[in-house]
């Protein structure tokens, strides 16, 4: 009798370890929204956390085209602020109003609240994605003693109420899950981290820190292309972390990833004009003896899309010490248009 009093104690006592170490899910709906501030179009990537209701993302005027970066909250009774920031910390207005058939509508003040514009907007119907859930898996355990374990990784699906297989194909590759299924997703973010956790407790390691962050941003996206930023950031002792920023770019037309080399883009990566066009970008922010060799860098494989040119990306340790970081610097189409490859997938962005 005590023997089986024992074994239901320690069944009891594993239960609640394995409750304490359950990774926790959370998700966020992701929008592609248009409308105007006062007669001015504008054009938002907006996230909406399903758990604290807190609103963020990016914006801008379509004339003008430089996104602007925006934080909020919405309200129990559907109403709404967002602020906008430029650098993320210099404050250049305030979005105040309602949600009613998920239209938001209300008024734009300047800081001093002396101008102040009427606004609307809401989901894009033009565009063929312009929803997705995205699916965040966070554990985190914290020891007085010893050190302690953070781990968050993301995934997400792309609307499809029209069951378009190109869309499910992005979804499926983005993932590295051949499944669309929530539960499916789900299970594999907490299987991930939970193999991370299980890495972390047998090299023990336990009196080192462990981190890793996983998550995903929407770059841009029109009807031809979506790009994805994922961005990685993991710790497991020593000096410091190490962080990677990567675009993903996708065709929506046939669901494959485009953009994977720098050949993809320009017609000769080597042109004397185009890397004496990079280097004095590179200047414009940083010195020559920033780098590891500045005269020997060449234009970087990876880039991304914004809304006014294209962004190349070197990571960190590619051209330059840690301390830097990394490095971006962003080609107006306007500039890169000699460049590009002819008959590629971006090109049509060049003519617009």
């Amino acid at each position: 009798m005590r023997k089986i009093l024992t074994i239901k104690i320690l069944l009891i006592i594993y239960s609640i370890i394995l409750k304490a170490n359950e990774p926790i899910n959370n998700e966020k709906n992701f929008f592609l929204m248009k409308g105007n501030i006062g007669n001015i179009p504008i054009t938002i990537y907006l996230y909406i956390d399903n758990n604290d209701k807190k609103i963020s993302g990016k914006y801008y005027y379509n004339n003008i085209k430089q996104f602007i970066n925006i934080s909020g909250k919405l309200n129990d009774d559907n109403s709404f602020y967002i602020d906008e920031y430029i650098n993320n910390n210099f404050n250049t207005g305030r979005f105040e109003g309602n949600i009613s058939n998920f239209i938001f509508s209300g008024m734009w003040f300047s800081p001093s609240r002396e101008n102040r514009f009427e606004f609307s907007f809401a989901i894009s119907q033009d565009n063929t994605i312009n929803k997705m859930r995205i699916i965040s898996s966070t554990l985190t355990l914290k020891s007085d003693e010893r050190a302690n374990f953070t781990a968050t990784k993301e995934a997400l699906i792309i609307d499809n109420n029209k069951n378009i297989k190109e869309i499910n194909k992005i979804s499926m590759n983005i993932n590295q899950l051949q499944s669309i299924e929530y539960s499916d997703i789900s299970k594999k973010l907490k299987d991930s981290i939970l193999e991370s956790y299980n890495i972390w407790q047998e090299a023990q390691s336990q009196s080192r820190n462990f981190e890793v962050e996983n998550n995903i941003k929407v770059s841009y996206i029109d009807n031809n292309i979506i790009s994805f930023n994922i961005y990685d950031y993991a710790y497991t002792g020593g000096l410091h972390g190490i962080y990677t920023s990567i675009p993903y770019i996708y065709s929506i037309k046939t669901g494959d990833r485009i953009g994977r080399k720098i050949s993809d883009l320009i017609e000769n990566p080597y042109d004397l004009d185009l890397i004496s066009l990079m280097r004095t970008k590179l200047l414009r922010s940083f010195s020559d003896n920033d780098f590891f060799d500045f005269y020997s860098i060449e234009l970087s494989d990876i880039y991304d899309i914004t809304p006014t040119g294209i962004k190349f990306i070197w990571p960190v340790y590619k051209i330059a010490g840690y301390s830097t970081g990394i490095i971006e610097i962003e080609f107006s189409f306007y500039e890169l248009k000699p460049f590009i490859k002819k008959n590629s997938d971006f090109e049509y962005l060049f003519n617009n």
